[in-house]
């Protein structure tokens, strides 16, 4: 444990990804963390209310996995006991791309677990257990962050089911309640500036359902993926095999164009995707329970960096920063590498005479990058649409233009199709693509293009 934080205590807000990473970062450095959740946690992989949408499904970027894996060793071994499987990012990947051929199948060496969002919060869960000094108070309130009278954090004052109220003491309380509620209404009630936003509006609609196949049926694929043809439509689909031998079939639409709830309809709106590569898959499948909903109006990030400073011990983290569109899957990567970062500055406190004041600027400085690369992917796939709203970069055109040409050559070259999916799993950041034979490469593809 570091000796620069032994004796004090932390508080973390939420027991979701970017809460149980966080407390798995604090671990070491702390005498005890105690995690907040509101929800009832389940003793297993089970949905619970305060995840919405914990019934769709997650994807865990590589790049996700990794930190993950930094932070609870031995995490694959774990995940794969509990049923997760694990898949070639391109080899078991079949991408369709309107007016593009699918991309090859490809081995990149380049692996993703496929899950439930519960089964993987269930195993982080029992992996943080195995530190002593880590508790998990379920089915607990939080009603503010405290302060001391210089006005930097003394703790979280919660509330159990019983309406019975008290302070937990904390010398750093890390917010990673999703929406950062408790870390506004904070500032707002020390008389304290809250953060500038970028935001991006996409009023965007998915349902999903779970599907099994008979053994002569089962899709040759572990992920499949359907674009749409944007900016004319935003219909889109996506599967996934998960544990249990079952799987996640998703569609998503933008606007008026929602997908349906009952399965003539929903399979209606698969066969008006693009290609019907799933519709196909799904004709020889069976559904199980019901199609569920869920709507995301849009992309927040919340510029904590750019303030002055924050109270001392005060620190949000994950989807109270930064809540990306969930179509893309990039969340849980981002919280998890934000965790790891969090650990590392911590690793590196007790050498350097650093202190919780100057924590959180650290930390939030160094989280810009981390969420830049995944904002601006996302961002580019949702300004193509004109009814998005939001401020188009100065470069859009030219970046949305080298994006098409990028994924031509992808399909040519292996290397390039490796470093792009290397990109968007958020092994490496998006400047690799700037490479000059890279660039090279694409100036040849886009003059020998047929007009």
């Amino acid at each position: 444990m570091s000796t620069w934080f032994a004796g004090r205590h932390a508080v973390v807000i939420g027991a979701g990804i970017g809460g149980l990473s966080a407390a798995a970062a604090l671990a070491g450095h702390f005498s005890k963390v105690v995690v907040v959740e509101r929800d009832k946690l389940p003793p297993g992989a089970a949905a619970r209310p305060g995840v919405p949408q914990g019934k769709h499904p997650h994807g865990l970027l590589a790049g996700g996995m990794a930190a993950l894996s930094k932070l609870f060793p031995g995490l694959a071994s774990s995940l794969t006991q509990a049923g997760a499987l694990v898949s070639d990012a391109g080899a078991d990947a079949l991408i369709e791309v309107p007016g593009l051929q699918p991309f090859p199948r490809r081995h990149l060496d380049v692996h993703t677990f496929l899950m439930s969002r519960p089964l993987i919060e269930a195993v982080l869960r029992n992996r943080l257990a195995e530190h002593e000094n880590v508790m998990l108070r379920d089915s607990t309130r939080v009603m503010e962050i405290v302060a001391r009278p210089s006005g930097d954090v003394a703790g979280v004052r919660v509330e159990s089911p019983e309406g019975e109220q008290e302070v937990l003491a904390a010398d750093l309380v890390v917010d990673a309640s999703g929406r950062g509620v408790p870390t506004l209404d904070f500032l707002k009630a020390a008389g304290r500036p809250v953060p500038q936003e970028s935001v991006v509006g996409v009023d965007l609609t998915y349902g999903t359902a779970t599907y099994s196949f008979p053994p002569d049926a089962t899709p040759d694929f572990k992920v499949a993926l359907t674009l749409a043809k944007a900016p004319e439509r935003s219909r889109c689909g996506f599967m996934m095999m998960r544990e249990g031998g079952f799987w996640y079939v998703l569609f998503a639409g933008r606007g008026e164009d929602r997908p349906p709830v009952d399965e003539e309809a929903f399979l209606a709106f698969a066969q008006g995707l693009d290609t019907p590569t799933i519709y196909d898959t799904l004709r020889k499948g069976r559904r199980h329970g019901e199609i569920l909903r869920f709507g995301f109006q849009e992309s927040r990030w919340r510029h904590f960096e750019r303030l002055e400073s924050l109270p001392a011990g005060l620190l949000p983290i994950g989807d109270a920063i930064c809540r990306l569109n969930p179509v893309y899957g990039q969340g849980m990567a981002v919280a998890a590498l934000e965790a790891l970062q969090l650990r590392d500055l911590l690793d590196a406190q007790g050498s350097d005479s650093g202190s919780l004041a100057t924590l959180a600027p650290r930390f939030l400085g160094g989280a810009v990058p981390l969420i830049e690369t995944a904002w601006k992917m996302a961002e580019l796939a949702d300004l193509v649409y004109p009814e998005t709203r939001g401020e188009k970069p100065a470069d859009f055109q030219k970046t949305l233009e080298m994006q098409v040409v990028l994924n031509r050559l992808a399909i040519q070259d292996a290397d390039v199709q490796k470093l792009m999916v290397e990109v968007r799993h958020l092994l490496k950041p998006a400047t690799a693509l700037h490479d000059p034979e890279i660039q090279r490469k694409a100036e040849a593809l886009r003059e020998h293009a047929p007009s």
